[in-house]
């Protein structure tokens, strides 16, 4: 009898998660035949859905043809974007089951699903890595600010695929915790490919595992890397010279965005040097502090890794807005750490209240005031007042308070 309840229990679970999954993928779909307007899943897959169809590489200029005709109904202008592929091959595998779906909005909407789970999994992950307790509101308002907020659900619409790489820097991280260095070294592969955004902690964390000899995470991360080359290099030798071109190209029709230029919009004839003088002084900060964590505990580790995250856009290197969704992983560490020290927020509905007050505010911004208000929040304010908050409680997070000494933590090295 209890067996019989058990089987069935998981059925129903089973059910419901394939009937909610398949709701989303719908809806997914609806959405993308009412707004086809994107490119940045649209290219990836007809590339791939070109190759695997006629054998011609995604970097070839028919490739890109074809995706101007899908995408301006003719060929590309003059100072158009000519959409050609900028993501490298090992990405584009990531593409390849997609591209054997034949309809768009089909294989967008399933790509939209992954997104949206991706997000889900980095909330419920990021919760666990900080070892916060959450009650079911904070749980639901982490899910919710993750999926709905600006960065995550505008870059679920436009198709990017930065979800997965802060989900996989939130997986090493947990994978670390556990000393689980082979997940953390496969796992660190993901954003190896995504240097604008996760090239400061890819340093960082290849800087610390060689200082720490984890030969464990270097030699898994090393595998990995060199069997998906070998895969990509056996499906398409030559894609490497043809994969730069497009990048270039795409960096002139994406611009991404610095502080530096923030700065001289507003103040053309210093805005330039403040922006290189902000970026040095943050380049020495980081410097000293990934000197300061040799030999410490996980927790001081995790507060190093946070304000890397929190202070990359900051550094110089071109970024584009939406791929912000990484300082997720920093804001919650804050959150958690404010209401730990904090009584008076130490309350139920608290923590929501407060990712509350930043989804409606940025979605304020983001609907009510000009773009550029919005792309100077997530590039400068946000990592500015991130970096100012974890340095407030810099303390705090790596000397935790009495009742985060049994935290699986602080026996994390």
């Amino acid at each position: 009898m209890s067996r019989n309840f058990t089987f069935l229990s998981i059925l129903a679970v089973l059910l419901i998660a394939l009937a909610v999954l398949t709701g989303l993928i719908w809806a997914n779909m609806r959405f993308a035949r009412t707004y086809p307007g994107e490119k940045d899943f649209l290219v990836p897959w007809l590339g791939a859905r070109t190759f695997l169809q006629y054998g011609i590489s995604p970097y070839d200029p028919s490739a890109a043809e074809r995706a101007q005709i899908i995408y301006y109904g003719r060929l590309s202008l003059a100072g158009e974007d000519p959409l050609r592929l900028g993501v490298p091959f090992p990405v584009l595998l990531i593409y390849l089951p997609l591209a054997l779906m034949s309809n768009y909005a089909l294989a967008r909407g399933v790509w939209m699903t992954i997104l949206e789970l991706a997000l889900t999994a980095l909330a419920f992950i990021t919760l666990r890595l900080i070892s916060w307790k959450a009650g079911r509101f904070l749980l639901i308002s982490a899910v919710l600010f993750s999926i709905l907020g600006v960065c995550g659900a505008l870059s679920v619409v436009i198709g990017t695929w930065t979800a997965l790489v802060a989900l996989a820097i939130a997986g090493i991280l947990l994978a670390l915790r556990s000393h689980n260095d082979e997940l953390a070294g496969v796992l660190f592969v993901v954003p190896l490919f995504k240097p604008d955004i996760g090239g400061v902690f890819i340093l960082f964390l290849l800087w610390w595992a060689i200082d720490q000899r984890r030969g464990r995470l270097l030699g898994s991360f090393l595998v990995t890397l060199a069997l998906v080359m070998i895969a990509s290099f056996l499906l398409l030798p030559s894609w490497v010279v043809p994969f730069l071109r497009g990048a270039i190209s795409q960096t002139q029709y994406n611009l991404g965005v610095t502080p530096g230029q923030i700065l001289t919009g507003w103040w053309p004839a210093i805005g330039a040097k403040i922006g290189w003088v902000l970026s040095a002084a943050v380049i020495i900060l980081l410097l000293l502090e990934w000197r300061a964590v040799r030999g410490k505990t996980f927790r001081h580790l995790l507060w190093v890794i946070c304000l890397t995250l929190a202070v990359s856009p900051l550094i110089g290197i071109p970024v584009l807005p939406l791929d912000v969704v990484i300082l997720f992983i920093p804001l919650i560490l804050f959150l958690s750490i404010l209401i730990e020290r904090w009584s008076l927020l130490n309350r139920p509905g608290a923590v929501g209240a407060l990712l509350g007050v930043m989804f409606f505010g940025l979605w304020a911004i983001a609907f009510l005031l000009p773009g550029s208000i919005l792309k100077d929040m997530l590039i400068l304010w946000l990592p500015l007042l991130l970096l100012l908050g974890l340095y407030w409680m810099r303390w705090w997070a790596i000397h935790p308070p009495r009742t985060w000494l049994e935290s699986p933590m602080d026996n994390e090295g």
